[in-house]
């Protein structure tokens, strides 16, 4: 919570006119009923703390969509919690941050730290639809960090992410076989329980995995299906992966990820066990089923660029479904060879085997010099040839559009215009 100082003494008052100018902005409530509304996606808000005793709350929503009940709103949110360079030099002072659901308010979602001797801290948070608060409290009774902090929060829409809470069965967060999901443990004493369903029996293998190995082999996660059949794996923080494979009934399945379990011994050589796993860190489940059928294969919008293996020839494409099988792909364009056709050419064969090639846009210049932008339709000269070699210009499908490089990028659709003439000579390539 913001707050003014008045220092008195050898420090000179200033102008009454000078402070008329100094406006903070309003306090942070100090309850959830108080709470101050919270922007995802925004710039954030910033705020400090008046006391070690203070607290700061912030609400947001997560909406369903009322048009469509069955559209998923579930995602992923991402938390950078700051403050301005310099930091401070007291390692006791600190901010804390804790997530909290509506419906629970005793147990935090997320906790997390940033130390005043620190810049940043971040964490990510799997939601589903509902109303979330922000508490910053002070980590000290006594010292408190007076500089100010900055919250922002980014949401992204994916309903692949875990839904919290699913500390328990009851409130297991629902999974489809065959697709992949993320989740994190946001403390050692976190568990996330996960289920699906199977419409027959099947060999199952669910896979636990993770993307970025770490050094300490005493932390990790492990995993435990539920039910009839018990099973468990672990993986240490330094391998990417495990799986486990079990003959499985029709209906529905229960399984949790949780922190591995680490045996030590105490001073008094008692053996104990510690529950140790990577906090905050992503991991990554999948259940594989061959009675479930795939996910639909996306393949948005976006050129590709692929090299033939024999030619060693590169070519774009619209999407990476487009590229032959055998091709290797890449999303830069390549730097010592010549791509063809250009960025903005498609090609599509028809079932009589006659190719279209379309280069909506090509640079010409006429003999006299004028220069053009052409917008050029062609189709294979010789079916059943691919790749092409020769094409023909479909003259009627030829426009002229009269713009600078520079304005090609802001071209709609196209525009209807004067057919060329005489016919303009285009090389194949």
């Amino acid at each position: 919570m913001r707050y003014a100082r008045f220092i008195c003494g050898l420090v000179t008052i200033a102008p009454l006119t000078a402070m008329a100018q100094t406006t903070l902005p309003p306090d942070a409530g100090n309850t959830p009923q108080e709470a101050t509304s919270f922007k995802l996606g925004g710039k954030g808000s910033s705020e400090s703390l008046s006391s070690a005793q203070d607290v700061d709350f912030f609400k947001f929503t997560i909406n369903t969509d009322r048009k469509d009940p069955t559209h998923d709103t579930s995602g992923n949110l991402s938390v950078t919690f700051s403050q301005k360079a310099p930091p401070g030099a007291n390692p006791q002072s600190g901010w804390q941050i804790n997530l909290y659901a509506q419906e629970d308010l005793a147990n935090s979602l997320y906790t997390t730290t940033l130390p005043e001797t620190s810049l940043k801290a971040t964490f990510e948070q799997g939601l589903s639809p509902g109303t979330y608060y922000f508490k910053i409290t002070s980590i000290d009774n006594i010292s408190f960090p007076v500089a100010t902090y900055t919250l922002l929060g980014i949401w992204k829409e994916d309903a692949h992410y875990e839904k919290q809470p699913n500390n328990d069965p009851e409130h297991a967060t629902a999974i489809k076989a065959n697709e992949i999901y993320y989740g994190n443990l946001s403390s050692a004493d976190d568990v996330d329980s996960y289920k699906f369903s199977l419409q027959v029996s099947d060999l199952v293998t669910i896979n636990l995995n993770q993307t970025i190995p770490g050094a300490d082999p005493t932390v990790g996660w492990k995993l435990d299906l539920i039910g009839q059949t018990q099973q468990t794996i672990e993986i240490p923080s330094t391998t990417l992966g495990n799986s486990l494979q079990v003959n499985l009934n029709a209906g529905t399945h229960y399984f949790s990820v949780g922190p591995m379990l680490q045996e030590v011994q105490d001073s008094e050589g008692n053996n104990l066990v510690e529950k140790k796993t990577p906090i905050g860190r992503g991991y990554q489940i999948q259940v594989q089923a061959a009675s479930v059928p795939p996910p639909p294969v996306e393949c948005p919008f976006g050129y590709t660029y692929a090299q033939n293996p024999q030619t060693l020839h590169w070519g774009i494409f619209p999407t990476p479904c487009d590229i032959p099988m055998g091709w290797v792909s890449s999303s830069i364009a390549p730097t010592d060879y010549e791509v063809c056709p250009s960025p903005h050419a498609t090609y599509k064969t028809s079932s009589d085997g006659v190719g279209t090639l379309q280069i909506p846009l090509l640079d010409y210049t006429d003999e006299i010099g004028n220069a053009y932008i052409l917008r050029v339709q062609m189709q294979n000269a010789i079916p059943f040839a691919f790749p092409p070699s020769q094409f023909q210009v479909l003259m009627d499908k030829l426009q002229v559009i009269r713009l600078t490089p520079a304005e090609i990028q802001d071209i709609a659709p196209p525009v209807e215009t004067p057919v060329v003439t005489p016919p303009v000579e285009i090389p194949a390539q």
